[in-house]
Formats: C-alpha cells, sequence, structure tokens
C-alpha cells in the first residue's frame, strides 16, 4: 500500500472514494434517501474547501497504484482528529486501514490522535479498538436523516 497526501488535483479521485465508499458504509444505518443524495462531486467540492486553510488533509490509499481509501485528518493544537477513513468496498479487510493508523502515529509528533464514531457502528468500533483507540467517555449526537450518539476515541502517543 501507498500512503501520499491529495492535491486539489486529486478532487475528482477524492470525491468518487469518498462518496462511493460512505455510501456503502452507511448504507443501512442512515436513511436511503439520505446515502442516495450524496454524490462524488459534493465531496471533491468538500475536499477543496477543508483544505484551503492548511489545518486539515486529505491522504489516498493506493494498492496496485489504484485510490482504495481517503483519509481526512485535521490538526487540533498537539493533537490529530481523524475526521474519516473510508476504504472502497472492495478494498475492506486487507488491512489497509491499520497501516493507515501505523502511519498517522509517526506523522508529526502529536500527543493524541482522537476520532468520533457511532455507537451502533460495531463493526469500526472493534477497528478502531483492536488499533489501540479507548473510548473517551464523551458523547455528542448527530444528526444525518436519524439521529445518532457518536462515541470519542482516543489514542495517546
Amino acid at each position: 500500500m501507498n500512503i501520499r497526501k491529495a492535491l486539489p488535483e486529486d478532487s475528482s479521485i477524492v470525491g468518487r472514494v469518498h462518496s462511493d465508499a460512505w455510501k456503502s458504509a452507511y448504507r443501512g444505518i442512515f436513511p436511503d434517501d439520505y446515502i442516495d443524495n450524496d454524490n462524488a462531486s459534493k465531496r471533491a467540492e468538500e475536499f477543496l474547501e477543508s483544505v484551503k486553510d492548511g489545518k486539515c488533509t486529505y491522504f489516498i490509499l493506493e494498492e496496485n497504484s489504484q485510490a482504495a481509501g481517503i483519509v481526512k485528518t485535521c490538526e487540533d493544537n498537539n493533537s490529530l482528529e481523524i475526521e474519516s477513513i473510508y476504504i472502497l468496498e472492495e478494498h475492506r479487510g486487507k488491512g489497509l486501514g491499520g497501516q493507515f493508523i501505523d502511519y498517522i502515529k509517526t506523522y508529526k509528533p502529536y500527543d493524541s490522535i482522537f476520532l468520533w464514531v457511532l455507537e451502533v457502528n460495531t463493526k469500526a468500533r472493534r477497528f478502531y479498538e483492536q488499533n489501540g483507540f479507548k473510548v473517551h467517555g464523551k458523547f455528542r449526537t448527530i444528526s444525518r436523516g436519524v439521529v445518532l450518539n457518536q462515541l470519542k476515541y482516543v489514542l495517546f502517543l
């Protein structure tokens, strides 16, 4: 696997991978009409807007020179937030997410890495726990066509 920082000229790749992987990850959790409202151009615009100020970075995870996933991170003082990890369905279960977690641990000298995960997403929660993240005790409520709780997970470095 190759991990590289996404550049503005990668917006169509980021948009496609983000939208496709997001839809397959949340189908059955979010309502179908909410899922179907997402598209690659919307995600490409989101990418370009998010990286303007330099606080957020997108990474493209490549397998055999093809985009297999994307990750969005944002710096928060001495911590790094992983805002999203999306792996295309056909590339899941190959260890790409874990390889990225290992990579980001040494990317810069942060005190901790944190993220928010849906309480009902037991598969994602298990993945983060297997990679050293612990539930922090905080939660927030989000609305994505339905109201759900997210739990904060932290990895102290």
